[in-house]
């Protein structure tokens, strides 16, 4: 294995991260699939795992024995710039595991590396409106959603415990970068050993608003983040609703952010977003009254004419789905 660290960039083309890394070219692999799509990547073999650094604007991060590196490219485009990379990685490279302190232990550095980089939790728009502490609380109680866990919160070994064995974790550093941070904790039955097995995606603004949108309208992003928009507040009352149940107390004053894209291309400022209250009504009566016609505009906060939404909610809406339930419709 080669002795310096693999290099990648986000928004670099495939060639330009092979070019980059020559030493590494015995272990690239592409993955071609239908539709035009190939992802571009390598693959290590076990205990033999790299390190690699991945730059972001104006930051980098390195991370210890990269078992993968994954990344979407569009053959239909030109020099496609890769806008989200995926990083599987364990934090041990013993065939023994790691004990559940010690992974503990790793994650919390690993966390307080980012927020001395300047990562933050990043609320979606949909995600309920709470503190950081109330945030663990939802995350493990039924009902709720381990999506929404802030990670600055400062977990104790116990609550780490509590979490499940699939958790994620979402942060951004301001507006330009995005990573979605995923635990797999297993144990292998035949000894008993543990292993956190960690998938790390960072990705641009860009992909960040696609997720927003059905796989179908996403070439056509500007107009359907448009169309969607007006329905981003129901989603909100949602889990907001499922938190007001569990008796947390819902962080009205807590501001959204402007995602620049958005307001370049559409006009829309996401800092202005406006919430359903959801001590007003709930996402189910919501959902019944406005589909029985209702004006449901007295049920926004900070209501006013020049921030009146549209509160007629499409058929798309009922197609949600929600963390944690079947999906009711096939896709990508």
């Amino acid at each position: 294995m080669p002795e310096e660290p693999l290099y990648i960039e986000l928004n670099m083309t495939a060639e330009e991260m092979y070019q980059r890394n020559p030493e590494y070219r015995a272990f690239q692999e592409a993955d071609a699939q239908p539709m035009g799509v190939t992802f571009q990547g390598y693959n290590f073999p076990r205990y033999r795992e790299p390190t690699v650094i991945i730059k972001y604007p104006n930051g980098t991060l390195s991370v210890d024995g990269v078992m993968s590196v994954l990344a979407y490219d569009d053959n239909k485009q030109e020099n496609y710039q890769l806008s989200k990379i995926n990083l599987g990685f364990l934090f041990n490279h013993e065939v023994s595991g790691i004990s559940d302190k010690d992974a503990y232990s790793k994650m919390m550095s690993f966390f307080q590396e980012l927020q001395d980089k300047g990562w933050i939790y990043s609320h979606s728009n949909d995600a309920p409106r709470l503190t950081a502490k109330d945030s663990f609380i939802f995350a493990t109680t039924e009902g709720g959603s381990s999506n929404y866990l802030d990670y600055s919160y400062p977990l104790t070994f116990d609550e780490w415990m509590q979490l499940s064995d699939f958790q994620r974790w979402q942060l951004r550093y301001n507006t330009e970068a995005y990573m979605d941070i995923r635990i797999n904790r297993q144990t292998d039955p035949s000894t008993g050993h543990r292993h956190y097995l960690i998938s790390l995606d960072i990705y641009d603004e860009l992909e960040e608003i696609k997720s927003n949108i059905d796989a179908k309208d996403r070439d056509r992003w500007q107009a359907a983040y448009s169309e969607v928009y007006p329905e981003i507040a129901s989603w909100r009352l949602e889990s907001e609703s499922a938190a007001v149940k569990m008796g947390l107390k819902i962080q009205q004053d807590q501001p959204d952010y402007t995602l620049p894209l958005v307001l370049k291309e559409t006009g829309i400022d996401t800092a202005d977003f406006v919430s359903i209250d959801p001590y007003k009504i709930t996402s189910k009566e919501f959902i019944e009254r406005s589909d029985a016609g209702e004006d449901m505009t007295p049920y926004y906060e900070n209501y006013s004419e020049k921030s009146k939404p549209d509160t007629t909610l499409s058929s798309r809406d009922n197609r949600r789905c929600l963390a944690g339930q079947p999906c009711p419709q096939s896709g990508y």
